[in-house]
């Protein structure tokens, strides 16, 4: 799995692959990144996910572009972004199928957890489809906490900063679940919401 830190920007990467690839991007404070992922050999797959969290009055520009070169190709994008205080996101996510690149697959989907009052998320996914016999789509959600969950785990005895917390676990966690052992110690390190720290 190749890890890309957001925070290290601004970010301007072509990535372009021949064979099977799982991509996590990671961001915890403002940045400015731009990724051209490539695929370009029949029969590959290539898996983006994404974890944000950002907090205080941090904003981070993403643009995600997802471009399938040859036939057969199969890609997924999926970002999840949790927003406290007065952060802000915006992203752009483009999935482009070119002429030749018949039976490719690609979905792009981007959720948004809205935890600060004043936080912000635009999010804009697009198509560009120039291939006739292909499956392609995308979607976005952006949710805030609903009082009634936070509630009914304080009701089970656990303090507000922690039911919180076990919310945005809960956000999180499919793909969470979808990272290797390997790089789930790093990915502790660089979100503070999987952290013992206070939401």
């Amino acid at each position: 799995m190749k890890i890309i830190n957001l925070t290290d920007s601004p970010i301007k990467q072509r990535l372009e692959f021949t064979e099977d690839e799982n991509i996590l991007l990671v961001s915890k404070s403002s940045g400015d990144a731009d990724l051209e992922i490539i695929l370009n050999a029949e029969g590959i797959t290539v898996n983006v996910f994404g974890i944000v969290f950002l907090q205080k009055n941090e904003h981070l520009k993403l643009k995600t572009k997802s471009i399938h070169a040859v036939p057969n190709t199969f890609s997924r994008v999926h970002l999840k972004g949790v927003f406290a205080d007065s952060s802000k996101m915006d992203y752009e996510g483009l999935i482009k199928i070119d002429k030749n690149a018949q039976l490719s697959d690609a979905y792009l989907q981007n959720d948004n957890l809205l935890i600060g009052d004043n936080a912000v998320v635009n999010s804009s996914p697009q198509l560009e489809i120039c291939a006739d016999d292909v499956k392609a789509s995308h979607g976005v959600t952006i949710s805030s906490f609903e009082d009634e969950y936070v509630y009914y785990l304080m009701s089970r005895g656990l303090d507000e900063s922690t039911s919180r917390q076990m919310l945005v676990h809960g956000f999180l966690n499919d793909i969470i679940k979808k990272i290797d052992i390997d790089h789930t110690l790093e990915l502790v390190q660089l979100i503070p919401a999987l952290k013992n720290e206070e939401l």
